[in-house]
């Protein structure tokens, strides 16, 4: 882009915009003088080189006037989320923490969710670690086990199977009052807010009186109830105890000249969850505050924020973020010393650990530019898959990858319109279509693709781009013979993987960084199209083939379906396998393996 008419641009609060030829925003700013801050761009000075690329990118500039610098905060949150610019720093994950909600029904629920907009619905979180999360809800609801059905199930007032082994005290039926299950939602509220104590000795408090009317099956579920509550004490850390106060605390650092922000949620004294993120090859004048308008435009309940002391004007934090949360939001500097030097440490010890695992990945990158024979950077990968499910409900998908994490955000889904349980063909309309969707706009050109099969998968793959005068670089991975007995690491792997225009796979050691990251890429992709395919024959099991099974109806098919989604492609497995994992009676279990070594 020439040097833009820096005079017609006024020196007032706003966002100004870099737009690349095909009019796509690339770049999305805010400034408290929009003059002096796009000049600052073509100024002679040293820039970071992702700021150069974004400015040789750009055609043309446009801006928005605000009010006030608030204001210009907002809007750009807004464009952010909205327009998803190439070169703004953005969250790795498009969608938020999630949270246990208690649902505003007249009987709530418990579930997990992302979207806390609801509100007459209760949030607790976010939690950080979402592997732990399935687990806590678990034990809550052993502590607290509300219905979990959904209403045109509460509707039949009948009592279903969580019932009879006590994970649901059954008020579709009556069995409790409802004035009874709305105090033990209190009681979760209770829990919620840090008062364990208070929920704790009433619940001793109800155990003894069952104790003393004899009632001994009642008061042994409620000693039950207490057991399960210590599971979930020791998750929580105690932070502070002179204010019951909910806080986000957001610290930015930077150690071994990487920049990244460190986040603690602080919920009733408690610290439940912390993470920090990294922003490498990033423009990070004025982040955190960008940062954290990004992670509340997905979150619309939120408490106040934390920041460090010297925030050039918190006040201008405060105001958009009370804005955006619709009431009155504090951003805080003082009185946190101590948590903000744990979370500095803490950061320091996560930027070590990342330093260590950004060289491996540099290193994968390498080895992949001499595999391939190129100087060019392979930082964007996808894989693909082709699944279905006996020859039905065929699908495709690409996974993302990007600087060696997962981006779930930018996956793929085909469903593949040409064949039925012929790969080749489905390969070549998969990147047909997806060299279609590069050329309109809508999906992003990856540096490499990984293909999900042997060397005739990839030259369809390989065909299809060419047709469509891609130049990207493509690779397979196969299972394939056993070259030695895999004893140890060293040993070379039955894995193979595939270059295009070359006659022989390349074997590598079981144990090789290289081979264990197209391993991992090819696993999601699996998991990811496997999934898909299993969601389309849900939704369509009345045209499967497999009904034909004697003895296996639409009940045992969604039971076999939901418990090994990749039954078709377990060619070997065994009655008795099925059975287990099923319980599905083992004479019919023996029919669909012997279906299954068919088809």
């Amino acid at each position: 882009m020439d040097k833009y008419p820096l005079h017609e641009i006024p020196e007032y609060p706003g966002v100004y915009l870099f737009i690349g030829k095909k009019g796509e925003i690339l770049y999305v700013g805010k400034a408290k003088n929009l003059r002096s801050r796009v000049s600052s761009y073509f100024a002679d000075t040293d820039k970071p080189v992702k700021v150069l690329r974004m400015v040789e990118a750009a055609v043309s500039l446009r801006f928005v006037v605000t009010d006030n610098e608030a204001e210009a905060l907002l809007l750009e949150a807004n464009f952010i989320k909205t327009e998803q610019p190439r070169y703004n720093i953005r969250l790795k994950d498009s969608k938020s923490y999630p949270y246990i909600k208690i649902t505003g029904e007249r009987y709530p629920k418990l579930a997990v969710t992302r979207n806390t907009s609801d509100e007459k619905d209760s949030y607790f979180g976010p939690f950080v670690n979402v592997s732990e999360l399935r687990g806590i809800l678990s034990e809550i609801l052993r502590v607290f086990p509300l219905r979990s059905c959904n209403d045109r199930k509460f509707a039949e007032k009948k009592h279903c199977l969580k019932f009879q082994i006590k994970k649901c005290l059954g008020p579709c039926e009556g069995t409790i009052s409802e004035e009874e299950y709305m105090r033990m939602v209190e009681q979760i509220r209770t829990f919620f807010k840090g008062d364990t104590d208070g929920v704790r000795e009433r619940l001793k408090s109800d155990m003894a009186l069952y104790s003393e009317r004899m009632e001994y099956e009642k008061a042994a579920f409620i000693r039950d109830r207490l057991r399960s509550m210590e599971k979930l004490f020791y998750r929580q850390t105690v932070v502070f105890t002179d204010e019951h106060r909910a806080v986000d605390v957001f610290i930015p650092h930077t150690f071994e000249n990487l920049p990244g922000i460190t986040t603690q949620f602080i919920r009733n004294g408690k610290l439940i969850g912390n993470e920090t993120v990294f922003f490498e090859d990033e423009n990070t004048e004025n982040i955190l505050e960008s940062y954290i308008m990004q992670f509340y435009g997905q979150v619309r309940q939120f408490p106040d924020v934390v920041v460090p002391f010297g925030l050039d004007d918190n006040s201008r934090l405060a105001e958009a973020l009370s804005k955006m949360a619709g009431k009155k939001k504090t951003v805080i500097t003082r009185g946190f010393r101590k948590l903000q030097e744990t979370a500095l440490e803490n950061a320091r010890i996560q930027t070590e650990t990342y330093i260590r695992q950004l060289g491996r990945r540099k290193d994968v990158n390498e080895r992949l530019k001499s595999l391939l024979k190129t100087d060019r950077d392979i930082r964007r990968i996808e894989c693909i898959d082709i699944s279905h499910l006996g020859g039905n409900h065929t699908v495709g998908v690409a996974v993302t990858g990007i600087d060696g994490h997962f981006a779930k955000g930018e996956y793929r889904k085909y469903k593949i319109k040409s064949a039925e349980n012929d790969d080749f063909t489905s390969i070549y309309e998969l990147f047909t279509r997806k060299m279609e969707n590069i050329a309109e706009g809508s999906e992003t050109a990856a540096d490499l693709y990984i293909i999900d099969g042997g060397i005739g998968q990839l030259n369809s793959a390989v065909r299809a781009a060419e047709e469509a005068g891609s130049d990207s670089l493509f690779i397979s991975i196969s299972k394939g013979r056993s070259i030695k007995f895999m004893k140890h690491d060293g040993a070379e792997s039955i894995e193979s993987i595939h270059l295009y225009g070359r006659k022989n796979p390349v074997n590598l050691k079981k144990n090789d960084p290289l081979l264990m990251f197209v391993q991992r890429m090819r696993d999601e992709a699996h998991r990811f199209a496997i999934t898909y395919s299993r969601s389309l024959a849900l939704k369509n099991l009345t045209k499967s083939p497999m009904l034909g099974i004697e003895g296996l109806g639409e009940k045992r098919l969604r039971k076999l379906l939901e418990t090994i989604p990749d039954i078709h492609a377990r060619k070997g497995i065994t009655a008795e396998e099925i059975n287990a994992e099923t319980g599905i009676p083992p004479d019919v279990c023996l029919r669909v393996a012997e279906y299954l070594r068919t088809v």
